[in-house]
C-alpha cells in the first residue's frame, strides 16, 4: 500500500513541475518576451538584405554600418550595482596587497 503512494506522490510531483514550466511559458509568450526577441531577429535580417545589396551594388563594406550598438541599457539599477562592484573590488584589491605584504614581511 506504501508503494502505490510514493508512485502517486512522484506522479504527482513531475505533474505539478511540468505545469509550473508550462504556465512559465504561457506568460512569457502572453507578456511579450518572444515578441521581442523575434523583433530583434527582424532587425538582424533587414541588416542582412541591406549588407547583400550592398555587396550586389558593390558598395564600400563597413560592418559598423550593418550593427545597431547604440542601446543604452543604464538605468539607476545598473548603475548602483555597478558601483557596488568597484567598491567591493577596490576593498577586495586593497586587502590582497595588505596581506601580501605582511607574508613578506613574516617570510622573508
Amino acid at each position: 500500500m506504501d508503494k502505490k503512494k510514493k508512485k502517486n506522490n512522484l506522479i504527482l510531483k513531475i505533474l505539478l513541475v511540468l505545469f509550473i514550466i508550462y504556465f512559465c511559458l504561457y506568460l512569457m509568450n502572453n507578456l511579450g518576451y518572444y515578441n521581442i526577441n523575434s523583433k530583434n531577429v527582424v532587425l538582424t535580417n533587414e541588416k542582412i538584405k541591406e549588407f547583400e545589396d550592398d555587396i550586389k551594388n558593390g558598395e564600400n563594406i563597413d560592418i559598423k554600418n550593418y550593427i545597431n550598438d547604440n542601446i543604452n541599457y543604464k538605468n539607476t539599477y545598473s548603475n548602483l550595482g555597478y558601483n557596488l562592484s568597484l567598491g567591493i573590488d577596490n576593498i577586495f584589491n586593497k586587502g590582497i596587497k595588505k596581506v601580501s605584504k605582511i607574508f613578506k614581511k613574516l617570510f622573508k
